[in-house]
């Protein structure tokens, strides 16, 4: 997407908006996930195999610590989460980025819920002493998985009330304790949250930096290609100029493609613009434009360009003479059926015709497109004195033009 299908999500100040949960709009965040989402599985892959270890180490000090409660702590770490976490790495990569943000979150806080519950319901005096074990999974969850910041509140919110309600509901933990317990997890929770709100800003803002940055330059590229192809487009008749028909015959000149060049100009066009007026000679230029236009559109290795005034020019790629003047045939019949009205025409013909020069690049002598152009301008103007109306061939060999009508 351009910066002008982005620019809706842009804020005042010309930066892509960003709302209070640190999340992007619908266009920017496919556009990040689009970028990033590889590299964010692989992150998250690497993270939950690295905490899953750990997790499980914890097994060692059940054996110490919670004598009453290691067969279930084996089941339900051993057993329950530690497959479902490598079911999960295997899934973030083939889901979209959305749901793996949630079923991450969802897994994290899955994984949350057993330490507090063997904390809760053991009864072993050494029990209390895995309560750390809590908030280095809080701390984990947010600052080495970087959950989302939106997901990151609502596993923290949901850690916070799970932890305070098996605070408050642990039947052998004095008044003491709990509090000291309280302010613990609190303080977790909170350090937690604010390093993930700090990391995940840190990431946004890095992006939208960089996004704003590529789409000035995108913007930057299209205004100049733009502005090119404008200054090699003729304004009136929306043709190629003169300028683009000089590129097109060095570059060709420079292949040492074989060419065949055109000259064509409005009979008797002067005449017409001094009898209708400036807006109907426009409007004239403009229908033989298009004319052309479709010409070109439908000839294979046809290149038309308003060449000045009343004067345009077709190049085509040369397969021989007979190609050339089938093409001259075709331009005279089509302007022709146009049927422009001239009423100010001295021979009495009555509509608007055009004359065709037509010379071929020869690569047996030194030439240059100059000299291409003046052989079909001298070839043009043979079909002008002797009738207009018709095209004439240029004789390289007899430096001299063949009138065809």
């Amino acid at each position: 997407m351009n910066r002008a299908g982005l620019e809706e999500h842009f804020d005042l100040k010309g930066r892509p908006a960003l709302d209070r949960l640190l999340r992007f709009e619908a266009p920017i965040a496919a556009r990040y996930d689009a970028e990033h989402s590889a590299e964010r599985v692989a992150d998250l892959r690497s993270a939950i195999l690295v905490g899953l270890v750990f997790y499980n180490l914890y097994n060692i000090t059940s054996f110490a610590l919670l004598p009453d409660t290691i067969g279930l702590s084996l089941i339900l770490r051993l057993g329950m989460v530690t497959p479902l976490a490598l079911a999960l790495v295997w899934a973030i990569g083939r889901i979209s980025p959305l749901w793996t943000e949630r079923f991450v979150a969802a897994a994290v806080f899955g994984t949350y819920v057993v330490p507090v519950f063997l904390f809760w319901n053991s009864h072993s005096p050494l029990g209390l002493f895995t309560f750390g074990e809590l908030s280095l999974t809080i701390i984990f969850a947010n600052m080495l998985l970087t959950l989302r910041f939106f997901y990151a509140i609502l596993f923290t919110s949901g850690a916070l009330a799970v932890t305070l309600l098996a605070i408050a509901s642990k039947s052998d933990l004095g008044t003491p304790l709990a509090f000291a317990f309280t302010v613990q997890v609190l303080t977790a929770c909170a350090f937690a949250l604010y390093a993930n709100y700090r990391e995940e800003r840190r990431r946004s803002l890095d992006y939208l930096a960089t996004l704003s940055a590529k789409l000035e330059a995108s913007g930057a590229h299209e205004a100049t290609r733009t502005y090119r192809d404008l200054s090699l487009t003729d304004a009136l008749t929306q043709l190629p100029n003169r300028r683009s028909l000089t590129d097109q015959l060095e570059k060709a000149f420079g292949q040492r493609r074989p060419l065949a060049a055109l000259m064509i100009d409005i009979d008797h066009f002067k005449s017409y613009n001094d009898t209708l007026g400036n807006p109907a000679g426009d409007d004239c230029l403009r229908r033989v434009a298009d004319c052309f236009a479709r010409i070109a559109a439908n000839t294979d290795g046809a290149f038309c360009a308003r060449f000045g005034g009343e004067e345009f020019t077709f190049l085509l790629q040369d397969r021989g003479e007979l190609v050339a003047a089938r093409l001259a045939r075709l331009i005279l019949r089509d302007v022709t059926n146009l049927a422009i009205v001239h009423p100010a025409r001295s021979d009495g013909l009555g509509i608007v015709t055009v004359s065709i020069g037509v010379a071929r690049a020869s690569w047996g002598a030194t030439g240059s497109p100059q000299d291409l152009l003046h052989a079909a301008d001298a070839a043009l103007y043979s079909a002008k004195r002797r009738g207009r109306n018709q095209f004439s061939l240029w004789d390289s060999q007899a430096e001299q033009s063949t009138v065809v009508i």
